[in-house]
């Protein structure tokens, strides 16, 4: 049941990541849902789960957007396994928490996708100024979004009753 909850969230994420349009008062951010789906899985279960989502998710996000496939794929992977491996510093089950690392990760999102971009092809450059404003776009979409995500995957998880240990 665990791997049908992952499979529905992914694609909910899908569907709302593709049809919710970008702000251009924010810098044409869009709301991460994907990303706030592989936060979940980074703060809520194992290893091998975070790591599945998050590079999947990676290659839908790629596959959504103009960016080469395995870009988001490994930002999102990077960005899980750190979180995966603080999560026992982490209040993990606080709103706070889930709001605060949505704001970060979604605004160096922008950064390190830039990045990426540049050492890898011949990207125009960008000027600071729109950078800046794509992330904190991208920052408060991510506060906004990554507790409603984790409401709804922890609700959908306790309605099917999956359980998860502290010592995951």
């Amino acid at each position: 049941m665990a791997i049908a909850i992952m499979a529905f969230l992914l694609l909910v994420g899908t569907v709302l990541q593709s049809l919710v349009p970008a702000s251009a008062p924010l810098g044409l951010a869009k709301a991460p849902f994907l990303l706030a789906v592989v936060l979940y899985y980074a703060l809520t279960h194992k290893r091998a789960a975070v790591a599945t989502v998050a590079i999947v998710a990676g290659l839908i996000q790629d596959s959504l957007s103009l960016f080469p496939v395995g870009y988001s794929a490994l930002c999102f992977a990077c960005f899980a396994l750190a979180v995966e491996s603080l999560r026992g510093v982490l209040f993990r089950d606080s709103i706070l928490t889930v709001s605060a690392l949505g704001a970060v990760l979604s605004a160096l999102t922008v950064p390190v996708l830039y990045a990426m971009l540049l050492l890898g092809t011949d990207t125009a450059r960008v000027p600071l100024g729109w950078l800046g404003l794509k992330m904190a776009g991208n920052a408060l979409l991510g506060l906004l979004v990554a507790p409603a995500v984790w409401m709804v995957a922890a609700g959908l998880e306790r309605q099917v009753g999956v359980v998860h240990s502290d010592d995951d």
